[in-house]
């Protein structure tokens, strides 16, 4: 994770950021005034940029994985 991607665009970590904060997309968009769409699509840009998963989804629920904890506190 130590290697960053130029094409990293600020928007997603933005995204990231805040969805990682909240553990919403939903949330993440309300604080971004995006949709929830809009905030899932930039993680998963995000996702492929770095070619990591930094979250779990499932039907309801959303969980932040290791690599995406680290790559949090890396941001912060």
């Amino acid at each position: 994770m130590a290697t960053w991607n130029r094409n990293v665009s600020m928007r997603a970590l933005r995204a990231f950021c805040a969805a990682a904060e909240h553990v919403s997309f939903r949330l993440a968009a309300e604080e971004l005034f995006l949709t929830a769409s809009a905030v899932s699509h930039q993680i998963r840009q995000l996702e492929s940029a770095l070619d990591v998963q930094l979250f779990t989804r499932s039907a309801r629920s959303l969980r932040v994985t290791n690599a995406g904890q680290t790559f949090l506190d890396d941001l912060k």
